[in-house]
């Protein structure tokens, strides 16, 4: 190298290792103290891109599961709420046997049909007042055709449009007497003293209840009306165990979503990871590098600004 005095090659390179070694340097420390490997696109463009698409997963996912569980609590609020008015009609099936038996008077008859009443109109107001956040769990009418039940409610899984639980109106039907044919509604009044109800679990159930006959003076026409409830009481509470036996799968259906969501996010999280978190061992060893770097270039900096010295030399 010829030795010259206005252009310090030596110092410039020597500089230039030393900028190098602090830029090293300081992303080692922004990467240790973020934990990110990945602080800003310039730092790795393509994997920026891979940890937002997961990130976006992830969250929907996250969401799913709080979806799911919000479902699970809906549907566990409706079957409680069926599982009262099934002891009910259990205990209307009792009554209407005991009823049903002869050695009865017209006044007992009465009391047994004032309390299968008043256990009706209980059951009516189970299902008014069952509702999960402001929306009516069991309203809905009885079709003839199970083919005629339509989706109730959706239960959306992760931002894909159609990965979604649908939970069929099958599930939800209206426990109580339904509407009356006259348009009256289901007051205590009417559920007293009407029976033309339709499109209820328990309208069957009920007209036969408040049929005059059970409490008249007839024997025969009032054993063969308490048998008449006995068969409605009897299908209205397998019709309650079926509506009951679907929640329940759709609740295990549920749940074992959630378990498959909630691993889903937990690897999706483990990939995420790779891709965007600091390897503290990996990036303490290269800090420990560059700090031996930014050692070395100081000195030999502070050697080359030295060099043009051996000029006042020559020129001695």
């Amino acid at each position: 190298m010829t030795a010259v005095l206005n252009t310090n090659v030596a110092s410039l390179w020597a500089s230039k290792n030393l900028l190098g070694a602090q830029s090293k340097m300081a992303d080692s420390v922004e990467r240790l103290s973020s934990g990110l490997r990945i602080n800003r696109a310039r730092d790795d463009a393509a994997g920026l891109g891979i940890a937002n698409a997961l990130t976006e997963q992830i969250n929907s996912a996250n969401q799913g599961v709080r979806n799911l569980n919000d479902g699970i609590s809906m549907v566990q609020t409706a079957e409680a709420a069926i599982a009262a008015a099934s002891d009910m009609g259990q205990r209307i099936l009792t009554l209407a046997t005991q009823g049903a038996n002869n050695t009865l008077g017209e006044t007992e008859r009465k009391a047994i049909q004032s309390e299968m009443r008043q256990l009706m109109v209980s059951i009516s107001s189970i299902g008014g007042r069952t509702k999960f956040s402001g929306n009516a769990l069991l309203s809905q009418a009885t079709e003839a055709d199970p083919a005629d039940y339509s989706t109730l409610f959706t239960l959306q899984i992760s931002n894909q449009e159609d990965d979604v639980i649908e939970l069929n109106a099958q599930a939800f039907l209206d426990i109580g007497a339904g509407t009356s044919a006259a348009g009256t509604g289901t007051s205590t009044e009417n559920i007293l003293a009407e029976t033309d109800f339709a499109d209820g679990q328990a309208s069957d159930l009920i007209n036969a209840i408040n049929d005059g006959d059970i409490s008249g003076s007839d024997l025969a026409d009032a054993t063969a009306a308490f048998q008449l409830v006995i068969t409605e009481a009897t299908d209205y509470v397998t019709a309650l165990g079926t509506q009951r036996s679907l929640l329940g799968a759709y609740q295990n259906q549920i749940e074992y979503t959630v378990s498959n969501v909630s691993d889903l996010s937990a690897n999706l999280s483990a990939a995420k990871s790779r891709v965007i978190d600091t390897d503290y061992a990996a990036e303490t060893a290269s800090l420990t590098k560059g700090q031996i770097l930014q050692q070395a270039a100081t000195a030999m900096l502070a050697q080359a600004n030295q060099m043009p010295n051996v000029i006042l030399t020559l020129l001695k």
